[in-house]
């Protein structure tokens, strides 16, 4: 499969793509093209969580036991003490850390149903959720992120499986063609919690058909095409004419 740098700089190099595209059409402003393009990067490196000594998943999981310890510390503002608080904050980054983490290192294989399509659309709807219930951010704000999210998962998995083609090297394909790009599992249980939680966050957050066809509509794709390529000279030179 492709290393860390490869999967990092493509997810990198795409998700600039599109979201300048998105720019151009006026339908994304200088906050939301920078956040798309780390959400895209993020994206291009979360298949790797399920991987027990990736530094994707030592990474996740000290984010989410900062978050998760953080809200439980706010949740008790008013009827704890200061040394409460901090105990509290404490304990529960802790037990996400070292209790959380290990229970899903063990409850998960890589390659597993991280590594598909459905986990993909999980995680983008994950981040639409939380963007729009915690930090409530606008619909087409929160869907935008998670889908370039989305968009950066894709990548990876098509990258892994692309590097298992062998396509540059000797020895024909590698045995882990087929278990990068899927939409199911060895294990019905876990590629059936995985549906349902997509599903879940996907309908926790509102506006989706909506900003699909914004993102979609004639009109910015129409203005993609207009400003694919120069009118007449390239960056206002006469010298560089263009030649379509």
């Amino acid at each position: 499969m492709a290393d860390f740098n490869t999967h990092l700089a493509v997810a990198a190099v795409s998700g600039g793509v599109a979201i300048t595209a998105l720019m151009v059409a006026g339908v994304a402003d200088a906050q939301l093209g920078l956040s798309g393009f780390f959400a895209a990067m993020i994206g291009g490196v979360l298949p790797d969580v399920d991987a027990e000594e990736s530094w994707t998943l030592d990474l996740a999981f000290t984010l989410f036991a900062l978050l998760g310890s953080f809200f439980v510390m706010l949740s008790q503002v008013a009827r704890l003490s200061i040394g409460e608080l901090v105990m509290l904050w404490l304990v529960t980054y802790l037990f996400i850390k070292l209790a959380v983490c290990e229970l899903f290192i063990r409850c998960t294989v890589h390659r597993g149903i991280f590594h598909s399509l459905p986990a993909g659309v999980f995680f983008g709807g994950l981040t639409a959720a939380l963007l729009y219930h915690l930090f409530h951010q606008a619909p087409w704000f929160c869907w935008i992120v998670g889908l370039f999210v989305t968009g950066g998962y894709l990548v990876h998995l098509v990258l892994d499986e692309l590097y298992s083609l062998n396509l540059f090297g000797e020895g024909g394909t590698s045995s882990s063609l087929g278990t990068a790009l899927k939409i199911w599992s060895n294990d019905p249980w876990a590629a059936f919690t995985m549906y349902l939680a997509a599903g879940m966050v996907v309908l926790l957050t509102p506006g989706l058909p909506d900003v699909l066809a914004r993102l979609f509509s004639h009109h910015t794709l129409e203005a993609m095409q207009l400003r694919m390529w120069p009118a007449d000279v390239w960056f206002g030179m006469p010298f560089l004419y263009n030649v379509r």
